[in-house]
């Protein structure tokens, strides 16, 4: 257990610099740049299969509930936020999909504190298979709609204003791609 810690905190910690800020005023603008739909979908799997990777391993090591629950939630967290990873790298917020899955763990939540011993199970079963439902839905949509969000993306970056000077008059030049 302790050594997978380890190794999770190494691999955190190596991923990241060291903040830093300038005054307002004097960092230069930066502008994004294109992205691709193929890091997208590859965002997306990491960002999913890689928390679930960590949960089976980590809990595989623990000795306690305490420990595995833990791994358990890391699994959960990825299969709920991962699959809209690739819509936070094309620079979506919350999208249709993480609503659905959202929504289906707040249900399995409610089913499983509702009826923890299954002493009424048709309610309880029928329940989480819509729940299941709805949180596939979720999935399949953000992977389908991925593509789209890339396109929107990088749409935003191909308008551009510029000026345009003649030897007859000045003005602005409206360019881009619709």
């Amino acid at each position: 257990m302790k050594r997978i810690a380890a190794i999770v905190a190494v691999v955190i910690l190596a991923g990241h610099s060291m903040a830093s800020a300038d005054p307002p005023g004097e960092t230069p603008a930066t502008r994004a740049g294109p992205k691709r739909r193929s890091t997208a979908f590859l965002v997306t799997l990491a960002a999913t299969s890689g928390p679930l990777m960590l949960s089976a391993l980590g809990g595989e090591s623990c000795d306690g509930e305490a420990c595995a629950a833990t791994f358990g939630m890391i699994g959960i967290a990825g299969m709920v936020l991962g699959p809209s990873a690739g819509h936070w790298y094309a620079g979506e917020g919350v999208t249709t999909g993480l609503v659905l899955r959202a929504t289906a763990a707040t249900a399995v939540t409610f089913l499983a504190l509702r009826d923890p011993r299954l002493d009424d199970p048709v309610p309880t079963i029928g329940g989480l298979i819509l729940a299941l439902g709805v949180w596939e839905t979720g999935v399949i949509w953000d992977l389908v709609t991925v593509p789209g969000a890339v396109r929107r993306h990088n749409r935003k970056l191909d308008l551009v204003v510029a000026p345009v000077v003649t030897d007859r008059s000045a003005g602005l030049a409206l360019v881009g791609a619709w």
